[in-house]
C-alpha cells in the first residue's frame, strides 16, 4: 500500500522545470544545500556573538566610551543574525534544491525568501564595511580631512550610494513586484544575474581596497618593527573577506544564465554570509587584543609604580645624563599610565605639526606637555 501511495504521488508531481537530459526528478529525497547552510550558520552566529560580546565589554565597561563606530558594529551584528535567520528560512522553503525537484509553488516560496535575504545582505554588508572604515578613521587618521581620512570618507559615501541603490533595485526588480516570485504574472523584470554580478564585483574591489588601506598608515605608527608587523597582521586577518567575496564573485559568474535559480541563488548566500562574518571579526579583533594585553599586564605588572621604582628610575636617568633633565624632587614627578595596546596605543603627533588628537568625547585625554617615554627594554624612545 505504501509503495502504491508513493508511486501515485510521484506520478502527480509536476516539476517547476524539466530536468536536464539524463537526470530524473526526485521530489521525495532531493539533493539540498541545507547541510552547508546549517554548518555556515552554526559557525557564523557563535563567532560574531563572541567577538561582539568581547568588544562590547571592552568599549562599554572598561573604556566606558561609545561612539558612532560602536553603533555601526552593533547594527552589523544584529544584521548578521537576521541574515542567518532569513537564510535558514530560504532553506526551509525549498531553497537550495534543484528546480526539477520542486513544484512551481515551492519555487515561488524559495524566490520570496531569497529576495528578502539578498536585500538584507546589501544593507548589512554596508554597515559592516562602514564600521571597519570608521575604525580606520579613529586609529590611523587622527587628523581630520587628511589624505587618508578623505579617502576613507569618500569610500563610505560611495558604498552608501551603491548598496542603498542596489537594495532598492532588488526590492523593485520586477513590476509588479509579485512577478519576482511568480513568473507567470505578466510584467517586466531586470536582469537579476547582471545585478548580482555587478554587486559581487563591487564587493570584491572594495574588500581589497579596505584590506590595503591600513598597511601604509600602520607602518608609519611610532612603534618598533615587531609591533608594526603585529598591527598589520591584525588587520591582514581581514584578507578572509576579499577571499570570500572573490570566490562569491566567481560563483556568480559561473551561475550566470542558469535557470536553476532555486539551487544557484542560495549557494551565493552562503558565500555572502562568510564575507560578512570575516569583515565583522576584523572590526572586533583590535578590542580582543586590548583585552588580552590588559589581562597580561594585570597578571605580570603592578598597576602603579612603587616608590622604589620611581627612585630607581630617577637615579638611572641622572646617571646616563640624558639630554632632557628630569626633576630630582619626587614631588615634581608625574606618572602617566599609558595604554600600550597594539592598536589603541599611544599616538603622538609630529613635533612640527600643529595638529593634535582631539577626541575628548570619546574618552581621550589630551596631554599638552611634551614627554619622553623610556622603556626598560632596549627599544627606541617614543616622543
Amino acid at each position: 500500500m505504501a509503495t502504491t501511495t508513493a508511486s501515485a504521488a510521484q506520478s502527480t508531481f509536476v516539476p517547476w522545470q524539466d530536468p536536464p537530459p539524463g537526470v530524473t526528478s526526485n521530489p521525495d529525497n532531493p539533493e539540498s544545500l541545507t547541510y552547508k547552510a546549517n554548518i555556515t550558520i552554526g559557525i557564523a552566529i557563535p563567532v560574531v556573538t563572541i567577538f561582539f560580546a568581547c568588544r562590547f565589554w571592552a568599549r562599554a565597561y572598561i573604556k566606558k566610551t561609545w561612539i558612532v563606530e560602536d553603533w555601526l558594529v552593533t547594527i552589523s551584528w544584529a544584521g548578521i543574525l537576521a541574515y542567518c535567520a532569513v537564510m535558514r528560512l530560504v532553506m526551509e522553503h525549498h531553497g537550495g534544491q534543484h528546480a526539477w525537484d520542486i513544484t512551481a509553488k515551492q519555487a515561488e516560496e524559495a524566490g520570496y525568501w531569497f529576495n528578502v535575504a539578498s536585500v538584507l545582505y546589501g544593507v548589512f554588508i554596508m554597515f559592516t564595511k562602514m564600521s571597519v572604515l570608521w575604525l580606520y578613521r579613529r586609529v590611523f587618521s587622527p587628523m581630520k580631512w587628511s589624505p587618508l581620512d578623505t579617502i576613507i570618507f569618500a569610500l563610505i559615501i560611495i558604498m552608501i550610494g551603491f548598496y542603498v541603490s542596489t537594495s532598492i533595485v532588488k526590492i523593485l526588480e520586477c513590476l509588479p513586484r509579485a512577478r519576482i516570485f511568480d513568473k507567470s504574472i505578466p510584467g517586466s523584470c531586470i536582469n537579476v544575474s547582471a545585478l548580482l554580478n555587478a554587486s559581487g564585483l563591487f564587493n570584491t574591489i572594495t574588500d581589497y581596497i579596505i584590506l590595503l588601506l591600513p598597511m601604509h598608515a600602520a607602518w608609519k605608527l611610532q612603534l618598533n618593527r615587531t609591533k608594526k608587523l603585529l598591527v598589520i597582521a591584525v588587520f591582514t586577518f581581514g584578507l578572509c573577506a576579499p577571499v570570500f567575496s572573490t570566490v562569491g564573485f566567481v560563483v556568480r559568474i559561473q551561475y550566470s544564465g542558469s535557470s536553476d535559480t532555486t539551487w544557484t541563488q542560495p549557494d551565493i548566500l552562503l558565500w555572502g554570509c562568510a564575507e560578512c562574518v570575516s569583515g565583522f571579526v576584523v572590526v572586533c579583533f583590535p578590542e580582543m587584543s586590548f583585552l588580552i594585553n590588559r589581562k597580561s599586564r594585570k597578571r605580570n605588572y603592578p598597576r602603579r609604580p612603587t616608590n622604589s621604582m620611581l627612585e630607581a628610575s630617577t637615579e638611572a636617568a641622572q646617571s646616563r645624563s640624558r639630554s632632557r633633565k628630569m626633576a630630582s624632587n619626587r614631588d615634581d614627578l608625574t606618572y602617566y599610565e599609558l595604554d600600550d595596546d597594539l592598536v589603541y596605543g599611544v599616538r603622538v603627533s609630529p613635533s612640527a605639526s600643529n595638529s593634535r588628537l582631539h577626541e575628548p568625547a570619546n574618552g581621550t585625554v589630551q596631554v599638552h606637555h611634551e614627554i619622553t617615554i623610556e622603556s626598560t627594554k632596549k627599544e627606541d624612545f617614543v616622543r
